[in-house]
């Protein structure tokens, strides 16, 4: 079963009282995040952290424990291999 654009908002509004404009967003922010592959997504991640004022070490634990949460199939990286797909 797959869910449109336009099921997904409304299912915000009902369940949660989104407002059209509110519900729309939140699907955008979603879809976002779904389309980055792996790297486009550690970059981002990894930048996002750091401007809230994390650490390396944090970050790249964090970053790893959400791989494999999301949808995108994201092979299992270590630390390290994190780090070096950020700084080469």
């Amino acid at each position: 079963m797959s869910i449109g654009v336009e099921d997904a908002e409304h299912r915000l509004r009902a369940l949660l009282g989104f407002s059209e404009q509110q519900a729309a967003r939140a699907v955008d922010e979603v879809f976002d995040v779904l389309r980055l592959d792996v790297d486009e997504f550690i970059s981002a991640r990894h930048a996002q952290l750091q401007a809230q004022g994390e650490q390396n070490p944090v970050i790249f634990e964090r970053i790893a424990e959400e791989l494999s949460k999301l949808r995108f199939k994201a092979p299992a990286l270590t630390t390290r291999q994190i780090r070096r797909r950020i700084y080469g």
